[in-house]
């Protein structure tokens, strides 16, 4: 199942992987299952001027590139899968979801995954879909074409770190953990599936820690860690008890892109009680720069592997091998 702008790749043994994350633009180089470059933009930095210029300077015209939407310019909704063939599966969320998308959803784009026929115990048949403006695609469309770059295809962070999780092997079900400054999102996956998406209400301001240069815990933090956790084990439990997946055995946590939280860490895995791991990418996939691959390169990472993986469209049924 391929999105409408996806394209078929060039063979080229290298890779670039973008993020779009709060009106910016982060990227992984990779070649020969190397990271061979990155870039992260300035903290003041908006919009993706400074990416193009870094784009230009590396040489990368005619790189295949795959991009992720920022959370900004997409919804994701849960709902009870059609019965349908993966092929009509977008066709038949849309018109279930006609009565859901405001005004002027003849410009959006509805894309769907199933769900793991295992969720629910098999009582139910879920999928996940996509709802982006046709629009904001197009721009992005350009964009790679101006830099003249080679749009592979266009995918969600959610499906990024779902091919980062699975490239990693674990041997349990997983949650992992973003902290951004205000808010956050738990994902949680199994055997190559995801299973739950959630936004978090607590970010690292709340927990005291605005940016890493200001490491000093503030007097509060103890109870907004307890918060967070509470939050999490939420999504814990109904992977267990609704979903009826059972018990989530790591949570790995990405390195926020503004914040250093490695002294929370043993509190929140006292509060969860399953082990809580920053998640350090740069040895296992031979970060040439030693670049500390924060929470938006490790999704621009998880972009590069999909092309790697030649797996960049929508999974059937959620999974990847």
């Amino acid at each position: 199942m391929r999105w409408p702008w996806q394209k078929k790749s060039l063979q080229d043994s290298r890779c670039l992987g973008i993020e779009l994350h709060q009106g910016r633009g982060f990227a992984v180089l990779r070649e020969a299952d190397v990271v061979r470059e990155c870039y992260r933009p300035a903290d003041t930095e908006q919009g993706l001027d400074g990416l193009a210029a870094w784009v230009g300077r590396q040489q990368l015209q005619g790189v295949p590139v795959v991009l992720s939407l920022d959370a900004l310019d997409y919804e994701l909704h849960l709902v009870e899968a059609p019965a349908v063939s993966d092929d009509e599966l977008g066709d038949a969320l849309r018109f279930r979801m006609r009565d859901l998308l405001p005004q002027g959803s003849e410009q959006k784009i509805i894309q769907g995954f199933r769900m793991p026929a295992d969720a629910y115990r098999r009582r139910l048949e879920m999928a996940f879909a996509v709802v982006v403006d046709h629009r904001r695609i197009k721009e992005l469309v350009r964009w790679c074409k101006h830099q003249q770059l080679q749009l592979h295809s266009i995918i969600i962070p959610e499906l990024s770190l779902l091919h980062l999780v699975a490239e990693m092997e674990p041997e349990t079900a997983v949650g992992v953990l973003r902290l951004d400054a205000d808010d956050g999102m738990i994902y949680l996956y199994r055997d190559g599936g995801l299973y739950l998406s959630r936004r978090l209400n607590t970010g690292t301001r709340a927990l005291g820690l605005a940016s890493a240069g200001e490491g000093e815990l503030s007097l509060e933090t103890d109870s907004r860690v307890d918060a967070l956790a509470l939050d999490i084990q939420r999504s814990l439990d109904y992977f267990d008890s609704q979903l009826g997946m059972g018990i989530v055995g790591q949570l790995w946590v990405l390195v926020p892109d503004n914040a250093d939280v490695s002294e929370l860490l043993p509190e929140l895995e006292r509060s969860v009680n399953i082990p809580v791991r920053s998640l350090l990418l740069e040895s296992a996939f031979s970060n040439s720069g030693q670049e500390t691959l924060t929470a938006s390169l490790a999704i621009a990472l998880g972009n590069a592997l999909s092309f790697e993986q030649n797996d960049a469209a929508l999974p059937v049924a959620g999974k990847v091998a």
